[in-house]
């Protein structure tokens, strides 16, 4: 082979390529660019011939594996089901090691993302200086793109309103007036459920709802309450996903140990729930990160049983039947997250049985509801183009339906759909199935409102 050992284990998965091309239909990078090395197919070829050592480990191969969504639909187009996403994963973690991480990856990475309250911090300093308009000032004097371009895509994905984070939102709710005295690394426990049998819920709090999106997170509380949950809100870090897509397999190690240790016994759960679709498929994915670490590798198995996306514990807990109670006057349409669907968790049918299940609604499928919004955790904003070209053409099949609700259950995914609306100035609300959920359960009759 070619001095590249590390990648070697995963040789025979790659040389199960037939090269029939089939990935090519499915892949919203190739349907963008139509770039073979932005494929399954290319980058199979290239991993292969990287293997066998006709190619050398360089940058000029970077472009080719830093362009790819992990969206796995190659995957499911393949009638060998070659894991192209795995490979890509095992280049970026040996490029990285090779050519080391940069500045802004190491400080990130193993520096704020395992240290929430240092990350709060910054995050609380970045809203002070929006609050007073320094990044739009600075943009208009045309200084952001001189310092990176990349930087205006973000601003121009508006990453929340400047405010109280997610996680001081849930502490300062009216029901947890007794509990303030707790240290801020706490957990925070919610008042007693309003509903039905109880049920002894974790919520998982996504970065992305904590720091930018929290109305998200305040309704997905209040809809588990009203199902009948007690809700303990966690003291959870990042889950690590965009630490384990970048290739630094060792700082996502770390947090997957940090978070499992963090949560301490799962026995006092029947469910953990996540309204982000990156966190909960990362968590139950964590036995596969970890399986090298038997006692981690253990308590990584339970976390994955206890584990739960909304939607799928909304339904479990009889969500669609409670929903039913209520109405809604809206058309409705649903984008698939790449990590919630048939590729990651298999949670298909259950946000939209309960979109559907609510009287007043009008809900039409999706051309390619399921194809990948090209945002992807940062991969929008390092790649504005092409990012741009694959919402544009999901923006178009979201116009055919008419909606004027477009609903997803995923932070990513929300910011980039809204981009997108506004990109091509359609006149709709993007949200989360659990902001819906939200509305209707109140106008359900003798359902109580729960303080938010």
């Amino acid at each position: 082979m070619g001095g590249t050992q590390e990648l070697e284990p995963l040789y025979d998965e790659v040389v199960a390529c037939g090269r029939c091309g089939f990935c090519q239909p499915t892949c919203p990078l190739f349907r963008a660019t139509g770039r073979e090395n932005h494929v399954a197919r290319g980058k199979n070829v290239l991993f292969r011939n990287l293997v066998e050592g006709e190619t050398a480990m360089g940058p000029d191969l970077k472009d080719a594996f830093s362009n790819c969504l992990l969206c796995r639909a190659c995957v499911e187009s393949c009638s060998t089901a070659v894991r192209t996403d795995s490979m890509v994963l095992a280049f970026r973690e040996a490029y990285g090691q090779r050519f080391g991480r940069s500045t802004l990856q190491r400080t990130v990475f193993r520096g704020l993302l395992p240290r929430p309250r240092l990350m709060t911090l910054l995050v609380k300093s970045i809203w002070a200086l929006r609050r007073i308009g320094l990044a739009d000032v600075l943009r208009r004097w045309g200084l952001v793109r001189l310092l990176n371009p990349k930087l205006e895509r973000a601003l121009e994905l508006k990453l929340g309103t400047p405010g109280k984070l997610l996680r001081d939102r849930l502490r300062d709710r009216p029901q947890l007036a007794g509990l303030q005295n707790l240290p801020e690394s706490a957990g925070v426990r919610s008042a007693k459920p309003r509903t039905g049998n109880s049920q002894r819920v974790g919520y998982w709090i996504s970065c992305a709802y904590n720091y930018a999106l929290p109305d998200v997170g305040e309704a997905t509380v209040r809809v588990l309450e009203r199902l009948g949950a007690t809700v303990e809100v966690l003291d959870n870090c990042c889950c690590g996903l965009a630490v384990h897509a970048y290739g630094d397999g060792e700082g996502a190690r770390r947090l997957a140990k940090a978070n499992i240790d963090r949560l301490g016994n799962l026995d006092r759960f029947d469910a953990i729930v996540s309204d982000c679709a990156s966190c909960s498929a990362h968590l139950k994915e964590y036995p596969e990160l970890l399986a090298a670490d038997p006692e981690y590798a253990a308590r990584a198995d339970r976390l994955q049983a206890t584990v739960r996306s909304f939607s799928e514990f909304a339904v479990e807990a009889g969500g669609a039947g409670l929903l039913a109670q209520g109405s809604l006057d809206a058309v409705i349409t649903y984008h698939e997250p790449c990590h919630l669907g048939s590729r990651y968790q298999g949670v298909v049918e259950e946000p939209r049985l309960l979109l559907r299940s609510v009287p007043g609604v009008t809900f039409r499928e999706l051309t390619e509801a399921d194809s990948c919004c090209g945002a992807a955790g940062t991969y929008g904003v390092l790649h504005p183009e092409i990012s741009g070209a694959i919402i544009d053409r999901k923006m178009g099949y979201v116009k055919q339906t008419g909606a004027t609700i477009l609903a997803t259950e995923c932070p990513g995914c929300m910011l980039q759909l809204d981009f997108g609306a506004r990109r091509t100035s359609l006149d709709l609300s993007v949200l989360n199935v659990s902001q819906i959920c939200d509305r209707v359960l109140d106008a359900v009759p003798g359902l109580e409102r729960v303080p938010g």
